[in-house]
C-alpha cells in the first residue's frame, strides 16, 4: 500500500492473529475460571496443552494482554501495586523454588533468591494476597516433568496444591502433554485441575474441517488486504490443500509461512502475496518442510490424492 512504509507493512504481518473456534474455547475456560475466583473460596484451576506450535502461548499472550492490569494505590501513606494476572514462564530446569523465586521477582520483591525455600513460599502467599491477584497463569509447565526423579515431582505438585489452597486464586497452566504427568502425579492436586483443554492443530477429513481450515485461511487473507491491493487468494481450494499438507494444520506453522511469504511479496513489491513466495518460505523453514516428500507450492497441479497428508512429519 502506498500510504504504507515498508517497515509498518512487515509490522502488521507480524502482528496478524487468527481468532478460530479452539482459541475462543480456550479464551472461554480462562475467562470462566477467573471470574469464578471472585465469588468462590474454591475455584478450579485450568490446564492447556498441546503440541509445540499448536497457538498456547498466543493464548497465553492474548489473555495477559486483554485481561490483565496494574494499579498502583496508596494505602496508610504507603503505596502498593495491585495487579490482576501473576504470569510468568516457567524457567528450566524447573523446580517450586525457581518458580518461587520467578514469581516473587514478577511481584516486586527486592530479594527473590533470599531466604529458605518455605520462607520464600510464605512471601509469595503474602504477597499475592496483597497485590489482590486474581489469577496467576504459567507457562511452559512441562519444564516440570522429571520421569527419573518421582520425588521432585512430588514436589512440585505438592507445592502447587498448597499455593492454590492457601490463596483461593485459580491457576492456568499451559504445557505440553506431559504436563498432565505433574498433575496426575498428586489426586488432591489433579482435583483442583477438573478442566483440561487441549488445543490440536486443525483437522482435515471431515467436509466441516476442511470448511473451518479454509475459513482460517480466508481471515488470514483478509488482514493481508491492509497490505496488499489484492487477495491472495488463500483459501481457494487447491492452495489450501497445499498449505494444510504443508503445515498438517499447526498454527504456528501456518503463520511462519504465511509471514515470510507475506515478507517475500513485499520485498518484490508485488500486488498480492504469490505462491512462488510461498514455496521460498517452505524451503526456508526446515522444522515445516522435514519429512514432506515435495514442496507442495512447487508442484504444478498438486493433488492430496498423490501426497496424502498422512505422511509423517
Amino acid at each position: 500500500m502506498e500510504t504504507m512504509t515498508r517497515e509498518s507493512r512487515l509490522k502488521f504481518v507480524e502482528g496478524i492473529r487468527v481468532i478460530h473456534p479452539a482459541f475462543m474455547q480456550a479464551m472461554q475456560l480462562i475467562e470462566d475460571v477467573h471470574q469464578e475466583s471472585s465469588y468462590s473460596t474454591d475455584p478450579h484451576s485450568v490446564l492447556v496443552y498441546g503440541e509445540s506450535g499448536s497457538g498456547k502461548t498466543t493464548i497465553y499472550e492474548t489473555y495477559i494482554a486483554k485481561h490483565n492490569k496494574v494499579v498502583s494505590t496508596t494505602v496508610d501513606g504507603m503505596q502498593a501495586t495491585n495487579r490482576v494476572i501473576l504470569y510468568a514462564s516457567i524457567p528450566s530446569p524447573a523446580s517450586n523454588v525457581s518458580v518461587s523465586e520467578k514469581l516473587l521477582s514478577e511481584l516486586g520483591d527486592p530479594y527473590p533468591s533470599r531466604g529458605t525455600a518455605p520462607q520464600k513460599y510464605n512471601r509469595l502467599v503474602k504477597l499475592i494476597e496483597a497485590n489482590r491477584v486474581e489469577l496467576i497463569m504459567l507457562d511452559e509447565f512441562q519444564h516440570f516433568v522429571d520421569r527419573d526423579k518421582e520425588k521432585v515431582i512430588y514436589k512440585v505438585s505438592d507445592w502447587f496444591k498448597s499455593l492454590i489452597n492457601q490463596t483461593k486464586v485459580p491457576v492456568v497452566l499451559f504445557g505440553l502433554k506431559d504436563s498432565e504427568l505433574v498433575l496426575d502425579y498428586n489426586p488432591q492436586l489433579s482435583r483442583r485441575f477438573p478442566t483440561r483443554y487441549q488445543v490440536k492443530p486443525f483437522g482435515y477429513v471431515s467436509s466441516s474441517e476442511v470448511e473451518t481450515f479454509r475459513r482460517v485461511l480466508h481471515e488470514i487473507d483478509k488482514q493481508l488486504m491492509e497490505v496488499f491491493d489484492m487477495q491472495s487468494m488463500l483459501a481457494d481450494e487447491e492452495f489450501a490443500d497445499r498449505m494444510y499438507y504443508a503445515t498438517r494444520g499447526v498454527i504456528d506453522s501456518i503463520m511462519k509461512l504465511v509471514r515470510k511469504a507475506a515478507k517475500y511479496a513485499i520485498d518484490r513489491e508485488a500486488e498480492r502475496v504469490e505462491i512462488e513466495d510461498f514455496a521460498k518460505a517452505f524451503e526456508l523453514f526446515t522444522h515445516v518442510s522435514s519429512g514432506k516428500a515435495v514442496n507442495p507450492f512447487l508442484i504444478e497441479e498438486f493433488t492430496l490424492s498423490k501426497y496424502p497428508i498422512t505422511t509423517a512429519k
